[in-house]
């Protein structure tokens, strides 16, 4: 299954790929983010693609869903760095925040900074006893490199602890700005939307981000920087509700509809 039903391209023809990597190792509340990619894929199916970018040619790893726990993180990192450095477009569909670190590493050291959507810092040193929990995805990314900033939306959770890692790296850490004419790696935790719009996550929050004003931050966010990878976490489908798989496979669509008008 191509991720929205386009020709899939050989890997060598193609300059998209999409991972999906059903990970849910570092959730801490509620579960299911390993249904996501399945979830995602089967309703990208029916995203209406008009218009298409003719420069988008998809190459979707669909095995990856059936294997992710026996290929764990150290395949996944390979694949990436390998579609980096063949100057592939990479769009990892997660699975829970927690792989974001792994996804970022390959561009850590070239001057890419962070775009980050969610509810929550994600900034805790550690959570429920681990360093590797979703809850400390950002946390993890900033220590790869110490040069990397991270810009925020969506964030209306928040921790003592990370109120003050926010103060101490205050020069590193900002909260709805756009940045402007950077490198940047995109990460969408769907729990940045408001709770109305998506209840299907884990740890999901009321008062975040509608769709339109989503959209249009989007908007800006692209046409304003070159993004160089993007992932897309934290989606947990419920059972008989086909819509929330809709309106992140939507969302995934968008993203890469807007970058590829870009480029």
């Amino acid at each position: 299954m191509n991720f929205l039903g386009v020709k899939k391209y050989k890997y060598d023809e193609c300059n998209t790929l999409i991972i999906p990597y059903p990970k849910e190792a570092g959730v801490s509340y509620g579960r299911g983010t390993r249904n996501g990619p399945r979830g995602i894929l089967k309703a990208s199916q029916q995203v209406e693609l008009y218009p298409y970018p003719d420069s988008l040619k998809i190459h979707t790893f669909s095995s990856l869903i059936g294997q992710a726990y026996a290929t764990g993180l150290p395949e996944i990192s390979k694949m990436i760095k390998a579609g980096k450095e063949a100057g592939k477009f990479t769009m990892t569909i997660g699975g829970d925040h927690s792989l974001t670190p792994t996804l970022f590493e390959p561009w850590a050291n070239e001057n890419v900074d962070i775009v980050q959507f969610d509810a929550h810092c994600d900034l805790r040193d550690s959570y429920d006893g681990s360093k590797q929990s979703h809850a400390c995805a950002m946390r993890r990314c900033m220590e790869i490199n110490d040069k990397t900033n991270l810009y925020r939306f969506g964030i209306r959770n928040t921790s003592e602890s990370e109120a003050q890692y926010i103060k101490d790296n205050s020069h590193r850490i900002r909260t709805n700005i756009i940045p402007k004419k950077k490198k940047i790696y995109l990460t969408f935790d769907v729990d940045a939307f408001d709770v109305s719009l998506m209840p299907a996550t884990g740890t999901p929050e009321p008062g975040g981000l509608m769709w339109n004003e989503t959209i249009g931050l989007l908007d800006e966010i692209i046409n304003n920087n070159e993004i160089v990878a993007v992932d897309v976490v934290e989606f947990a489908p419920i059972k008989g509700i086909e819509a929330y798989d809709f309106v992140i496979a939507k969302l995934c669509y968008e993203i890469l509809r807007k970058i590829s008008n870009n480029c």
